[in-house]
C-alpha cells in the first residue's frame, strides 16, 4: 500500500491566517486571538515562555504553541514591550458564533516602543515619543517628533550636533530612519544618540522620505491643499521626516470598525470598549496636532552632557529618578502637570518676555495663598486629559476613560472663573474662558449618561445610568425580573413535586436547569403525569438536572435580552465617544492650559516653602547671587546646607565694576567645589523655567546655552577612553561657547600625565577668558591660579578650611582667593583609608614636598600640584626613599661656578672661553 502522506501542521484555515498575518510583520511577535486566549506559534512561542513564563507546549506535533488569556492581556503587554520586543494583535473581527468555517481575524494594533497610548503600558509622568530623522546632506538633519498618547506634533532642520542635542531632551523611546540596502540603521544616524541603548532604531521605507511623496502625504493627512497654513513650504526639508512619522503611526494603529453582526462578542483590549473591529484600515489619528517648527532660539540649550551632569532627571550614580532635580520639585497635582514640568525643565525659556509672563503668574500665586489653595481643588479632580483624548482618537477608550472625563470637563468652568480678574493668568484664562460652554455641556451629558464607578470594560456592561435609554432599560428589566420569575417558578414546582430541597439554577455552559438529588430523583415517578415535559439534561453524582420548555422559553428570553443589553450599552458607549472625540481641540485646550498652571502651582509650593527668591532678568551676560543653594541638597539637608555667593560677569547695577567672567575655584575634595558650581547652573537652569531659586537674592543674564565638563566615564560602545570623553565634550565648548553660555568645568585635565593635563587646563582657561563666556572652573591644579595677575577677566575663589590639631574641617563656605593645599591625604582618612597607608601617604607626602621645594630652590621648576612650602607636620626622610617618584638633583660645580662669575667683567672673548670650559665640563662627566 502507498505510504500516507503526513500533512502539514501549518496546514490548516487558521494556521494559513495566522502565517499570513506574521507575514505581514515579520518583526512583531504576534498575538493571535483564539477564543478566550492569545496564542503565539513557532519562535514566537518561544519568546513567550522565556519573557513571560508561560506554560511552552504544542498545538499539534510541530507547532510550538504558548498562550495568555485575553482578559489579562495587558500585564503581558506590558511585559513584553519592557523586554524590547514589538506586538502584533491579531484579533477576530466577527462573531464566532455566526462564522461560517474559519472566524474572520485581522490584525487591530502593532504594539512598539513609541507608540504606546493605553495607561497600563505607560508612566503616568514619564511622556513617551516617536520620532524620525532624515538627513537631507551631510550639513542637515531634519527631526520630527510626536507623541501619539497625547497629540503633540513638533519638527527642526538642524545640524547633525545640533540635532544630537536635541534628540537627549527628546529621549525618543524609538527612533524611525530611511531603511537601508542592509536593513541595518547607518553610523550617522547611531551617532545622533548619545548611548547604544538610548531609542530602539526602525527602519521604514525609503519611499515615505522622498519629498514630493512626503508632501502629497501630509496634504492627504490634512486633508489641505498645501502646508503653508502650518509654516512649512513646499521644499521645507522638515517635511520627509514628518511624513515618514505619520506614515508609521498610521500604519502601527488600525481603525477598529464596527461589526455588521447584530450582536457582537466583546473582545479583550485590542479592541477596547467591547465593539469588535473588522476590516481595520489605518488610522487617520484625528487627535495628532498639526506640525509645528520648533524653534531653537526660543530655548536655553541642554545637551545631553548637561542633563547628565546636572542631574536634571535622574542621578548619576544611581541612574534613577530619586534624588535628581526633577524629583525634587515635583509636587504637581495631575499625571500631564508632572510631565510639562518634565518638559519646562528639559526646555528652559530664553526669551526675556516668555520668562517673566510665567514669573509674574508664580508670584501671584505665592502671594495670594487662598487663590492657590482654591485653584488646586479643581485640579485635583482633573484627569490625564490629553490621554484620554488620544484614546478617544484611535478608539481605544475605556469606560473608566469616559467617567474621568466627564470628571475633568466639569472643572472648566470653575478653572474659568477662579483665573478670572487676575493679569498674571490672563494668559491661561483667555483659552479656558473660549472652550467652557462646550466642555461643560459635554460634562452634563456624560453626567447624565454614565454611572459614578464604571466597569473596566463593557464586557458585561454597567456603565450606562438607569433610566438614559428606554431601550436599555427594558433589556435590563427583563432580566431584574428573571430573578422574582425564577423564585416564583421554583415554588409552584416545589408546590407541584412536594420536593421541598428542589431549586432552580443557572450556569454557563448549560443555561437554567432544575435540580433534584439523586436520592429524591430516583423516589419520584417521572412519568407521572405531573412531570410532564420534564426532560433530563445532566447526571451529576449526587444529583439530577432537568429541563422543562417552560424554563427553556424563559431562559431565550433572559439570554437575548442580556445580550441586546449589552449590544445596546456597547452602541450607547461608542455615540458618547464619539460626542467626545468631536471635542478634541477643546479637550487639547483644557490640557494645555491645567498642565500650565499644574506647575505654576508647584514653582509657587516650593518657593513658598523653602523661601526661593524671583530672580532678576538681565540683559547683560551676568550671574550674581546672594546666600545660593542647591535646590536638591536644599531639600535634604534643610538648614545644614552651606550657602553662597556667587558673582560672575556683568553685574545688576551696571555702573558697578563687573566681576570676572571666569573663576577658579581651589580647595579640598568634600569641600563643596562641585556642588558651588552645580548650584550655579540650576539656578541659571531654574531661573529661565520662570520659577524662583533658591537664594536670598539672585540676579540672572539670559543665557543661550549651559555646558558642563564634570565628570566622565569610558564609553565602551564607541570604543573612547574617559580622557578621550572629556576632551571631545571640552572642545565642544570651546567652539560653541558664546558670552552668553554659562559653562562649569569640574577637573578637565585630570584624565592625562600632570604636566600634559596643567598645559591643556591653562590653555582652555585662556581660550575661554578670551571667548568671554561665564565660567566656574574647578580645579586642583593650583599654578592656574596665576593666571588672575594677568588675565583681567579671571579671578580665584577657594573653599574655606579650618585645621585643628592635625584634623581638617571643611567649612563649604566658597571665599575669594586661592588655596594651595588639596588635603588628600585627610580625605583618604575620612574615607576609611586604612591607617597604615594613610600615615605612609603622609610620609611620602612631606618627603616629595622637601624635595620639590629643593628642587625650586636649586633653580628647577617646581613640580605642578604641589604646595609651595613644606608643611609643618613634614618629618625627615624615610630610609626608604621615594621610588615611585623623582629626588631633586644635588647641587653641581658649573652651577656654582655659574652663579659665582660676574658676567659684567669678562670681556666678549673671555665669556666665550668660559662657556667652552664649561661644556667640556658637561661632557667629561
Amino acid at each position: 500500500m502507498p505510504q500516507k502522506t503526513k500533512k502539514d501542521p501549518r496546514d490548516t484555515p487558521a494556521m494559513r491566517q495566522y502565517t499570513r498575518f506574521k507575514d505581514q510583520h515579520p518583526d512583531c511577535l504576534l498575538l493571535f486571538r483564539m477564543g478566550d486566549f492569545y496564542e503565539l506559534f513557532f519562535e514566537d512561542a518561544e519568546v513567550a515562555h522565556r519573557v513571560l513564563g508561560v506554560t511552552l507546549t504544542q498545538r499539534t506535533e510541530g507547532v510550538p504553541m504558548a498562550g495568555v488569556p485575553y482578559h489579562a492581556v495587558e500585564s503581558y503587554l506590558r511585559r513584553l514591550i519592557q523586554a524590547g520586543h514589538r506586538v502584533a494583535i491579531a484579533d477576530q473581527v466577527e462573531d464566532a458564533s455566526q462564522a461560517k468555517g474559519v472566524v474572520e481575524r485581522d490584525v487591530t494594533q502593532v504594539i512598539t516602543p513609541g507608540t504606546l497610548t493605553d495607561d497600563h503600558l505607560l508612566p503616568p509622568d514619564t511622556p513617551n515619543t516617536l520620532a524620525a530623522v532624515a538627513f537631507v546632506d551631510d550639513e542637515t538633519a531634519a527631526l520630527a517628533w510626536a507623541e501619539l498618547s497625547t497629540g503633540s506634533f513638533l519638527t527642526a532642520a538642524l545640524t547633525p550636533a545640533a540635532a544630537r542635542d536635541e534628540l537627549a531632551r527628546i529621549a525618543p523611546a524609538e527612533l524611525l530612519y530611511c531603511q537601508t540596502a542592509d536593513g541595518q540603521p547607518p553610523q550617522r544616524v547611531r551617532d545622533l544618540l548619545p548611548s547604544a541603548d538610548a531609542a530602539v532604531l526602525t527602519p521604514v521605507a525609503a519611499h515615505h522620505f522622498r519629498p514630493a511623496e512626503a508632501l502629497r502625504s501630509l496634504c492627504d493627512h490634512y486633508r489641505t491643499a498645501h502646508l503653508e497654513g502650518f509654516g512649512y513650504a513646499a521644499a521645507d526639508p522638515d517635511l520627509p521626516a514628518a511624513a515618514a512619522l505619520i506614515a508609521y503611526l498610521r500604519n502601527t494603529q488600525r481603525t477598529p470598525t464596527p461589526s455588521s453582526t447584530p450582536t457582537p462578542k466583546p473582545t479583550g483590549s485590542a479592541a477596547p470598549g467591547g465593539v469588535a473591529p473588522t476590516n481595520a484600515q489605518p488610522q487617520r489619528l484625528p487627535h495628532l496636532r498639526p506640525p509645528r517648527k520648533f524653534a531653537p532660539a526660543d530655548h536655553l540649550v541642554l545637551d545631553h552632557t548637561t542633563l547628565r551632569a546636572l542631574e536634571v532627571e535622574t542621578t548619576l550614580r544611581h541612574n534613577t529618578a530619586q534624588g535628581s532635580l526633577l524629583d525634587t520639585l515635583q509636587a504637581c497635582r495631575t499625571a500631564m502637570g508632572k510631565r510639562r514640568l518634565r518638559d519646562w525643565l528639559r526646555y528652559p525659556l530664553a526669551r526675556r518676555d516668555a520668562i517673566e509672563q510665567r514669573q509674574h503668574a508664580v508670584t501671584t500665586l505665592i502671594d495670594d495663598d487662598r487663590l492657590a489653595r482654591e485653584i488646586a481643588d479643581p485640579l485635583d479632580r482633573l484627569h490625564d486629559v490629553p490621554r484620554i483624548t488620544a484614546r478617544l482618537g484611535l478608539g481605544r477608550a475605556t469606560p473608566r476613560d469616559l467617567v474621568a472625563l466627564r470628571r475633568s470637563t466639569a472643572a472648566t468652568a470653575e478653572l474659568v472663573a477662579l483665573t478670572s480678574g487676575s493679569p498674571a493668568l490672563q494668559h491661561l484664562h483667555d483659552p479656558l474662558d473660549a472652550i467652557a460652554t462646550p466642555l461643560t455641556a459635554l460634562a452634563d451629558t456624560l453626567a447624565v449618561a454614565t454611572v459614578d464607578d464604571p466597569p473596566a470594560h463593557l464586557r458585561e456592561g454597567g456603565l450606562i445610568r438607569d433610566g438614559h435609554d428606554a431601550q436599555l432599560d427594558e433589556q435590563r428589566s427583563l432580566q431584574r425580573d428573571a430573578n422574582q420569575h425564577l423564585a416564583a417558578y421554583q415554588q409552584q414546582l416545589t408546590e407541584q413535586t412536594g420536593v421541598a430541597s428542589l431549586k432552580v439554577g443557572f450556569n454557563k455552559v448549560f443555561g437554567y436547569y432544575i435540580e433534584l438529588s439523586a436520592v429524591q430523583a430516583s423516589k419520584l415517578d417521572m412519568d407521572h403525569e405531573r412531570f410532564a415535559g420534564w426532560a433530563r439534561k445532566q447526571t451529576l453524582k449526587n444529583a439530577e438536572r432537568f429541563v422543562t420548555p417552560e424554563l427553556k422559553e424563559f431562559e431565550s428570553r433572559v439570554l437575548n435580552a442580556r445580550e441586546r443589553a449589552i449590544a445596546r450599552e456597547q452602541q450607547l458607549f461608542a455615540e458618547l465617544c464619539t460626542l467626545a472625540a468631536n471635542h478634541t481641540p477643546q479637550l487639547q485646550t483644557l490640557a494645555d492650559a491645567a498642565s500650565d498652571l499644574d506647575v505654576l502651582l508647584c514653582f509657587a509650593h516650593h518657593a513658598r516653602r523653602r523661601d526661593y527668591c524671583k530672580p532678576t532678568l538681565t540683559d547683560a551676560p551676568g550671574l550674581h547671587a546672594t546666600d545660593a543653594r542647591h535646590p536638591v541638597l536644599d531639600e535634604l539637608l534643610r538648614d545644614k546646607l552651606v550657602p553662597n555667593d556667587i558673582a560672575l560677569g556683568a553685574p545688576l547695577d551696571r555702573e558697578d565694576t563687573p566681576d570676572p567672567t571666569l573663576q577658579l575655584i581651589t580647595g579640598p575634595n568634600m569641600a563643596g567645589k562641585s556642588t558651588y558650581i552645580r548650584t550655579a547652573a540650576l539656578i541659571t537652569l531654574l531661573a529661565h523655567t520662570g520659577g524662583y531659586v533658591p537664594a536670598k537674592s539672585a540676579a540672572v543674564g539670559l543665557t543661550d546655552r549651559i555646558f558642563t565638563r564634570v565628570g566622565a566615564a569610558d564609553e565602551l560602545h564607541t570604543g573612547q577612553s574617559t580622557f578621550m570623553v572629556e576632551m571631545t565634550e571640552t572642545a565642544r565648548i570651546c567652539h560653541h561657547a558664546t558670552d552668553r553660555s554659562l559653562v562649569i568645568l569640574d577637573e578637565v585635565g585630570r584624565g592625562t600625565s600632570t604636566y600634559d593635563g596643567l598645559a591643556l587646563a591653562h590653555a582652555i582657561v585662556e581660550h575661554l577668558a578670551h571667548r568671554g563666556c561665564l565660567t566656574l572652573f574647578a580645579t586642583h591644579y593650583h599654578e592656574l591660579t596665576r593666571l588672575a595677575d594677568d588675565l583681567p577677566a579671571v579671578g580665584n575663589l577657594h573653599v574655606a578650611v579650618r585645621e585643628w590639631q592635625g584634623d581638617v574641617v571643611f567649612l563649604h563656605r566658597v571665599q575669594p582667593g586661592s588655596t594651595d593645599r588639596s588635603y588628600g591625604v585627610h580625605v583618604a582618612r575620612l574615607a576609611g583609608v586604612p591607617d597604615t597607608v594613610v600615615d605612609r601617604a603622609d610620609r611620602l607626602l612631606g618627603e616629595l614636598t622637601q624635595g620639590h621645594t629643593l628642587h625650586a630652590a636649586n633653580g628647577s621648576p617646581t613640580a605642578p600640584d604641589s604646595p609651595d612650602t613644606t608643611p609643618d607636620h613634614a618629618p625627615a626622610s624615610d630610609d626608604a626613599g621615594l621610588p615611585l617618584f623623582a629626588q631633586a638633583p644635588p647641587p653641581h660645580p658649573a652651577l656654582d661656578e655659574l652663579r659665582e662669575t660676574n658676567l659684567d667683567a669678562m670681556s666678549p672673548l673671555d665669556a666665550f672661553d668660559f662657556l667652552r670650559r664649561i661644556k667640556r665640563q658637561l661632557e667629561n662627566e
